[in-house]
């Protein structure tokens, strides 16, 4: 019997190729290797430039004095950490807390688990392609997504954070793959533990949860119906049950507060849809993770490295943005190309899920319109450009494998070019206000500085100084009280408190500095309502030359009423 060829169509024996793990060249494990290892390289590169931001270490905050325990359980006498808030969980801080027994907290420590998170991230891609669309999707998807910008940048510094939710999403989906070939309940059991897992860390997994939920149950309805028998589903509620287990007794206990963060509005959908793109393109983060020319230039690079980097940005005209928005548009036209074939499941589950988990994401009140919000989509981009492009490279006319190549390569390298402009960004200027590289040398100051208690006064900095000194100052704060034009009874009581504490310093942004407004001369009003005037100790500044920190005490003033009365 002769197989139909025509364009649209392919032989049996390929459709069969496309829904089974093949053996030969090009395995997964020498795909995912290269794709791992591209990813590492890159983020190793950007790793030790920008300086630990607030939300990067708000973990820290279940590890280390002062400690944040409201939410926790009781076990044989040691508090055990459910929550860090009341969407966001404790399963980060108690995999850093057994990690900083090996490597106490640096700015390596913090980055490289999460940057082997990210390249187990996709390695689970490379697989989960491997598995469903063959060999040549592996590729493609796997480069794509190592390549990313923003998936690099947002999982290398996990201020969202992101690194475990991409993680456990790709885990679980290959675990589902596998469950679905073997039957094996053990696999279908891991996959939801792990989502669970996933909802526990961050609550907005319910985003991506319900999007592939509704996605397969439309595009994979008739395979769903053969393995959705009672002992299954059981199976699958009982493990979604066990890896969600702290959020849901959190929620018991505190009568569900998780869900009261739902509020729904519909302003700025445009804006949110545009973010979207800004993440996909990976122009997002410019100006906020790296500055922009302020006045203030590094005039000789001290390696070869920075050197090549700022030659190649001159090269490429300093680009801010990859082909990867126009790369997904191109696929999803081409979707009735490839209708006929296995690749239209793939696309039609991946823009479903995508378009689900985004709406929810775009409804629900301050959320969606950040990077660390858009980013939480993928890989399913990756997924539609994958499927589409490795079924047009195996069509029947003549180049098409060639031109897929070279398009992969185009796609790849605009890439490479917006990461390394990041990098160039980083050297020529620095990175943004709140990512400061001062921050290392303010922590080992303050250290160093005898004070019986060390008070921030201004937003973005208590959370680094905890993790970085390991919980070893001494740290109030004062950021509430700074932050308001007027003191009442209750606040100017607190203010005084502090101010009468043995031996204070108090550290806030320095004045001048941009694109952050420094909350310490509204401060220094209030304590001087109080009778204590500012007494300027010394100031940290960051490798660009900028003064970016101030560190400084309160003395009373000679005439405590004159003060009171100015």
């Amino acid at each position: 019997m002769r197989h139909n060829t025509k364009f649209g169509a392919r032989p049996i024996s390929r459709q069969v190729n496309q829904l089974q793990l093949t053996r030969g060249r090009g395995g997964p494990l020498v795909i995912a290797s290269v794709c791992a290892s591209l990813f590492i390289l890159q983020a190793l590169l950007l790793l030790p430039y920008p300086g630990i931001q607030t939300d990067e270490a708000l973990f820290a905050s279940l590890i280390y004095e002062p400690r944040n325990l409201e939410h926790f359980v009781q076990v044989f006498k040691q508090r055990i950490p459910l929550m860090v808030m009341s969407y966001l969980g404790a399963l980060k801080a108690l995999l850093y807390a057994l990690w900083f027994q090996i490597w106490p907290p640096s700015l390596a420590s913090l980055r490289l688990p999460v940057v082997l998170a990210g390249a187990a991230g996709v390695c689970l891609f490379v697989t989960l392609l491997r598995d469903t669309l063959g060999r040549r999707a592996a590729w493609i998807g796997g480069l794509l997504l190592a390549t990313d910008t923003s998936f690099l940048l947002l999982t290398t510094f996990d201020w969202g954070p992101v690194a475990l939710q991409h993680l456990l999403l790709l885990a679980g989906l290959t675990s589902l793959v596998r469950f679905y070939r073997t039957r094996s309940r053990w696999q279908l059991a891991i996959a939801f533990f792990l989502f669970g897992l996933a909802f526990w860390d961050k609550a907005i997994f319910v985003w991506m949860f319900t999007g592939i939920t509704l996605a397969s149950v439309i595009v994979f309805l008739r395979e769903l119906a053969r393995v959705a028998d009672r002992r299954n589903i059981a199976v699958a509620l009982l493990a979604l049950a066990a890896g969600a287990a702290p959020l849901i007794v959190y929620n018991f206990r505190h009568h569900g507060p998780t869900f009261r963060n739902a509020r729904y509005s519909t302003h700025d959908l445009a804006g949110k849809l545009h973010m979207v793109r800004s993440t996909l393109e990976g122009s997002a983060l410019f100006g906020y993770l790296t500055r922009e020319d302020d006045g203030h230039r590094r005039p000789n690079p001290p390696n070869a490295l920075e050197r090549a980097s700022l030659a190649l940005s001159e090269l490429a005209g300093r680009p801010r943005r990859n082909l990867l928005f126009y790369a997904l548009i191109g696929c999803l036209v081409l979707l009735p190309v490839i209708w006929r074939s296995p690749a239209r499941r793939a696309v039609l589950f991946a823009l479903i899920a995508m378009s689900v988990a985004w709406i929810q994401m775009a409804l629900n009140e301050g959320t969606g319109g950040s990077a660390h919000h858009s980013v939480l989509l993928w890989p399913l981009p990756h997924l539609i450009i994958a499927a589409t492009l490795a079924e047009i490279s195996c069509r029947a006319f003549r180049g098409a494998q060639a031109a897929v190549t070279a398009l992969i390569a185009v796609l790849a390298v605009s890439s490479l070019l917006v990461t390394n402009e990041y990098l160039a960004q980083f050297i020529r200027h620095g990175p943004g206000p709140y990512w400061t590289d001062a921050m290392g040398p303010l922590v080992e100051r303050l250290q160093t500085t005898p004070a019986g208690a060390v008070i921030v006064v201004d937003w973005g900095i208590l959370d680094s100084a905890r993790l970085l000194s390991r919980g070893r100052l001494p740290l109030y704060q004062a950021i509430d009280l700074a932050s308001r034009e007027r003191l009442d009874e209750e606040g100017l009581r607190a203010l005084r408190w502090l101010l009468e504490l043995p031996d204070p310093l108090f550290v806030g942004y320095a004045p001048g500095e941009n694109q952050v407004v420094p909350q310490g001369p509204r401060l220094a009003a209030h304590a001087l309502h109080l009778g204590y005037v500012k007494q300027p100790l010394w100031e940290v500044p960051d490798r660009h030359g900028r003064i970016v920190f101030e560190v400084y005490r309160f003395r009373p003033t000679s005439d405590p009423d004159r003060s009171r009365s100015q």
